[in-house]
């Protein structure tokens, strides 16, 4: 038969293969971009978190030396990530700015504002158990007057998270299942069409490695190329989020990105490679009858 009319002319050869890449590619991709998006969804849960404080008062008329000191028993707690403080002096000029120079006049220029220190805990220490224990430890302090904090704020920020952790995680399980299926039957699809070619191949008595090395080959090469597309994808994808807006792509998270990078390069080789050998597998031992349906 010419190869105008063969059925595996490498016109059609070459349109199945590259359908196949392209449709590995575009669920790696989306994979990939999910990931990315559960991270910075993260980052953005942690930075929020970081951004909550804390106000330490002191006692009015404490010195500046044992409020300093203060300040660094705070800051070798584990669980906090800065501190600044804030002498009586310091809120008065700040109330001054706000509330104009004369605004003390009806105390006699008497300063009633107290020192205090601003506290923000690291993400991580957020919960009810970190803050009662670092509420309790401030307090005992003799200079320390109160620890003034937004509990509903905080228990917003944390249930608002929770439900939102849990809306991700399912919907990333179901995203990850449809992209095993698809990709196991994308595999199964390109090597359904050569089906004949395996039971040829067995009957003429070519050994089981023999029929399974190149559709095992074309998996891999399916997979490498799948991977690379996507990656290029999502490399486009970042750049045009980092042109388009600023701080949200840092040089600091290069290493995730190389990491989701490689995670869905790797993801999307092992699946290919593997789909192919069980898909192979399958219709080695396929009956007859059933090649033809």
């Amino acid at each position: 038969m010419s190869k105008r009319y063969s059925n595996h002319s490498p016109v059609s050869l070459w349109s199945a293969n590259f359908s196949t890449v392209l449709s590995i590619s575009l669920v790696l991709f989306m994979l990939g971009f999910m990931g990315l998006s559960i991270f910075h969804a993260r980052q953005a849960s942690r930075d929020l978190k970081e951004h909550v404080y804390f106000t330490v008062y002191l006692n009015i008329g404490s010195s500046d030396l044992d409020a300093q000191q203060l300040v660094k028993e705070i800051q070798r707690e584990d669980i906090v990530k800065s501190t600044q403080y804030i002498s009586s002096q310091d809120a008065r000029t700040e109330m001054n700015k706000l509330m104009g120079d004369d605004h003390l006049a009806v105390l006699d220029s008497v300063n009633p504002y107290q020192a205090s220190i601003v506290v923000n805990l690291k993400a991580d220490a957020l919960d009810f158990n970190h803050i009662k224990r670092f509420i309790s430890t401030v307090e005992a302090k003799d200079i320390v007057e109160t620890v003034d904090y937004r509990h509903d704020l905080i228990n917003n920020i944390n249930s608002t998270i929770y439900k939102i952790s849990i809306v991700t995680a399912i919907f990333f399980l179901a995203l990850l299942f449809i992209s095993i299926t698809l990709i196991n039957h994308t595999i199964r699809l390109t090597i359904y069409s050569k089906r004949f070619i395996i039971r040829t191949m067995e009957l003429v008595g070519a050994k089981a490695s023999l029929i399974r090395k190149p559709f095992l080959l074309r998996g891999l090469i399916f997979g490498l190329l799948g991977g690379f597309i996507a990656n290029v994808l999502l490399a486009g994808l970042l750049w045009w989020i980092a042109s388009s807006f600023e701080g949200i792509i840092l040089e600091k998270y290069y290493r995730i990105y190389a990491i989701v990078g490689a995670g869905v390069w790797m993801f999307g080789i092992v699946l290919s490679f593997v789909f192919s050998a069980i898909s192979v597998f399958g219709y080695r031992n396929m009956k007859v009858d059933k090649l033809y349906r």
